[in-house]
């Protein structure tokens, strides 16, 4: 394969340039996303009908579905293309791509008939109350509708990143936001649509995002081919893409489970504990997404290197992301701690809020420490093609770890308790997925040894 400006990038540019280069584009469109979400939750709000902003809240996961549904094909299929890219196997890259957008395709139709046709029940089981169940059911109606270009699009945006083309991958994602930023005051306010209006614009804006990840493909600028006839029921393809992206998908998941665990734990405490706990959660998702940026941009570096058999690279890339990811955790903590009143304070003029917040945000904010090399620590274990690694990484976090402590803690220490169980289970986690790294690092290094050792025994016995 021709070396171009995207292998150069991932094979030759120095380490912790080459990281900040792939991962601060990614960061940015992460914080997109955020106020993605908030401008939505903004305009809804506008409208000062209670009923509508609990429809916009109680149908979340209907979209957090979708995501996990895509994150199968995103991870599973970027983590084998970056890493074929490496061994120069251009034709495994341009197979998996086409066939990773094929299958998306698929469950993405599968997911849109099976949500119109239970959307009832399906509506009923979010826990939608009469006065809220016909906002809810026209939001899902349309979200449902709109669910291929939707899981489309989030699968695109790192399928286009795995081949170090971090730019396309932040332009569509830019695209799509500002676009639903337009149109929400339009069909919301505008055109008196209320929250209906708020699902249109979002999977419009989708829409419009993914056009453009399909111009990108097809206008021949992208390292990796989609075509038709690359769509291929190659077993070991299909293996790759669903035994990496099964897990990664659990885990999204589990993370929902959790939180209504926790959300159920916290009602003794009262409405006001419960209220500080979101806002804090809030908070949290500007960190989050930001090590998620990082632990995005990170991976093709390290399923690249890792497919060339690169392991010194390999190894600076995963103790650089892990001592920058650190550091900004470090800063982070120290910012919420000074103005962890005045942040939640932004969210709410209550007092009862405002304390019981600040209380959360302050035990909260000590999980930025060893989240940023936690996720890395995951990325990597994905980006190495590990299937039951990286399944058991994802299940230890929420199912292992998080959900037993919230039992144990809460049961012995209260509500304080229940705050502390999340950056224990996460430093626990870390902890955990350091010895897999470790051992799965060991493991190739010791191969890479021994297959250049018996080649130079040949050399010499030649």
């Amino acid at each position: 394969m021709t070396t171009t400006k995207h292998t150069e990038l991932m094979s030759n540019t120095p380490v912790t340039k080459a990281i900040l280069k792939m991962s601060i584009p990614v960061v940015l469109g992460m914080m997109v996303q955020v106020l993605y979400n908030l401008v939505d939750t903004f305009f809804i709000g506008r409208l000062n009908d209670p009923n509508q902003l609990a429809a916009a809240n109680i149908t979340t996961p209907i979209f957090m579905l979708m995501m996990a549904i895509a994150t199968i094909v995103s991870t599973g299929a970027a983590s084998y293309i970056s890493r074929s890219l490496g061994r120069s196997d251009a034709q495994s890259a341009n197979r998996t791509l086409s066939t990773g957008i094929a299958i998306c395709t698929g469950l993405g139709i599968v997911l849109m008939t099976a949500g119109l046709i239970f959307l009832k029940p399906f509506i009923t089981l979010l826990g939608a109350t009469e006065a809220v169940y016909p906002y809810a059911f026209s939001y899902a109606s349309i979200m449902f509708l709109g669910a291929v270009p939707v899981m489309l699009n989030y699968a695109c945006g790192q399928l286009v990143r795995s081949e170090g083309a971090i730019m396309p991958s932040i332009i569509g994602m830019m695209l799509g936001t500002m676009v639903n930023v337009i149109l929400d005051p339009i069909f919301i306010l505008g055109l008196d649509l209320g929250i209906k209006g708020a699902a249109v614009a979002t999977v419009l804006g989708n829409v419009v995002a993914l056009a453009y990840y399909v111009y990108y493909y097809l206008s021949g600028k992208s390292l990796v081919r989609f075509k038709l006839k690359f769509v291929s029921g190659e077993r070991k393809i299909w293996g790759q893409i669903f035994g990496i992206g099964i897990p990664a998908a659990l885990s999204q998941f589990l993370m929902s489970g959790a939180l209504i665990v926790c959300n159920n734990l916290a009602k003794q405490y009262g409405e006001n504990a419960v209220a500080g706990m979101g806002v804090a959660a809030k908070l949290m998702y500007i960190g989050t997404f930001i090590f998620m940026g990082f632990a995005a941009g990170c991976q093709p570096l390290v399923g690249y290197n890792y497919g060339a058999r690169n392991f010194t690279r390999v190894k600076s890339i995963i103790k650089n992301g892990i001592f920058i990811t650190a550091s900004i955790g470090i800063a982070l903590t120290i910012l919420f701690a000074i103005s962890a009143s005045g942040l939640i304070s932004i969210f709410t003029p209550l007092p009862e809020i405002i304390s019981e917040g600040t209380t959360v945000l302050t035990i909260y904010m000590w999980s930025f420490i060893v989240l940023g090399p936690q996720m890395l620590t995951s990325t990597t274990i994905q980006a190495f093609g590990r299937a039951r690694a990286s399944l058991l990484l994802s299940i230890a976090r929420q199912g292992l770890f998080y959900i037993p402590f919230l039992f144990l803690l809460n049961g012995r220490f209260l509500f304080k308790g229940l705050l502390w169980a999340q950056p224990i289970s996460d430093a626990i986690t870390l902890a955990f997925g350091l010895v897999l790294l470790v051992g799965v690092l060991k493991k190739h290094t010791q191969s890479s040894t021994e297959e250049t050792s018996g080649s130079d025994s040949e050399s010499m016995v030649v």
